[in-house]
């Protein structure tokens, strides 16, 4: 036996079960695509209509604080991101909040302002969410504090204003227009809050669009989801096989390699008949992701470029997960809990700057995190120089790995 018949018998092994290796990436790719098409075809996010839904509770009758809530429900920017829902009792709000009918809950307190100030304690608004931090929670926060620091101060300081007004000998007349004054400039700088800053919108995770984050996200979440497709490829292997082709001549160092290139191959005509079935996607219009807009066919050739290259170091991940780990069950269940773990940590699910800062630091030197970050870099036009020699360098470790467990099962005689 040299080389050569080796590879043709693994590939004519993999050819055997290829059939089924592609029925069963398409079921993975339609579920993955199902998932995305339900997302992006969300009304509310295509037409950019949807609003956080806020529940309010103001037990203060204030028309300062009136004022400030019907601004911000028909003449402020809040109006594009925020609906205001008040109830009429705590229980009411909590309720709402539990059925996720409300992003947030805000009760504005029930003491009037004047004895708040008489006992120099700061008014204090109650949010209530849920408890992940998130970007609702934060955007729940800055709401509570706008709310607290413009509406109720604003009240405080419109109180504090009239006392002062008492103690001077202007006439009524003079002391409403001044008033009516004070609180016409409070409403005029809650009507320019959008033209006091500038804001500008880096992105979701690496740069990426809300719709581009998903996209690299399921992309390659179906890549490593794919490398099960292949799991009967390496069931039924015996060392007894291992030990025979090294005795012939055909070495631990070439047993992987050629292995590991059926694998490659099997894992590639499924990914590329996927790349061509998610083109015609983007090409008709179903789907669109903002990074790919513009030139399609030229931006999508350099996105599957990449993602060939990171599609092979996967591959090099995961076979050195199957062929190291012995147990038709445990070459299963072990490189399944490994890599949804890999993919939690990387960001494919939820963005990785939510995460620990300890979880952000694993996920982001993990082969898979490394694929996310080039993937991403190859899409918002960023430099790959670096992350690339990282994933290439895990590439050729993993395998390398491979290879010497290889050895260590030749010359023990382990399965």
């Amino acid at each position: 036996m040299n080389t050569k018949s080796y590879f043709y018998g693994q590939s004519k092994r993999i050819r055997k079960l290829f059939r089924g290796i592609f029925c069963l990436s398409i079921v993975f790719a339609l579920v993955i695509g199902i998932c995305g098409y339900l997302y992006s075809s969300n009304s509310n996010y295509t037409k950019k209509t949807s609003k956080y839904e806020i529940g309010l509770l103001c037990a203060n009758e204030s028309e300062i604080v009136s004022v400030g809530l019907n601004l911000a429900q028909n003449l402020d920017d809040s109006k594009y991101i925020i609906n205001i829902k008040e109830f009429s009792s705590e229980e009411e709000g909590f309720d709402a909040l539990h059925r996720n009918q409300i992003s947030a809950f805000l009760v504005i307190p029930d003491e009037p302002i004047e004895e708040l100030i008489a006992q120099h304690q700061p008014p204090h608004v109650k949010l209530y969410t849920a408890s992940q931090k998130g970007i609702t929670t934060v955007v729940m926060e800055e709401v509570a504090s706008i709310i607290s620091d413009d509406l109720i101060y604003t009240e405080a300081a419109m109180c504090a204003f009239h006392d002062a007004l008492v103690e001077t000998d202007y006439s009524e007349v003079r002391k409403e227009l001044l008033a009516k004054e004070l609180l016409l400039t409070y409403a005029g700088v809650l009507l320019t809050r959008s033209s006091i800053s500038n804001v500008v919108v880096l992105g979701l995770e690496n740069g990426l669009s809300l719709f581009g984050f998903f996209f690299c996200g399921l992309i390659l979440f179906y890549t490593v989801m794919l490398s099960f497709c292949c799991i009967s490829y390496f069931l039924g292997k015996r060392n007894e096989f291992f030990m025979l082709s090294a005795a012939n001549g055909v070495k631990a160092t070439k047993q992987v390699l050629c292995e590991f290139v059926c694998f490659y191959a099997a894992n590639l005509i499924c990914a590329l008949f996927t790349l061509l079935c998610v083109y015609i996607v983007l090409r008709t219009g179903i789907m669109e992701v903002p990074e790919l807009s513009g030139h399609l066919t030229q931006k999508y050739l350099t996105f599957t470029g990449m993602y060939l290259v990171i599609l092979l170091g996967l591959c090099a991940f995961e076979f050195m997960l199957f062929d190291a780990i012995g147990g038709i069950i445990n070459k299963f269940l072990m490189p399944f809990i490994v890599l949804i773990g890999c993919s939690f940590l990387s960001g494919y699910f939820y963005p990785a700057s939510f995460l620990p800062k300890a979880a952000q630091s694993i996920g982001a030197v993990l082969p898979t995190g490394v694929s996310y970050r080039l993937l991403a870099a190859t899409l918002t036009g960023q430099n790959i120089g670096l992350p690339l020699l990282l994933f290439l360098t895990y590439a050729i470790a993993e395998l390398a790995i491979a290879i010497r467990v290889r050895k260590l099962r030749i010359e023990k005689g382990i399965d």
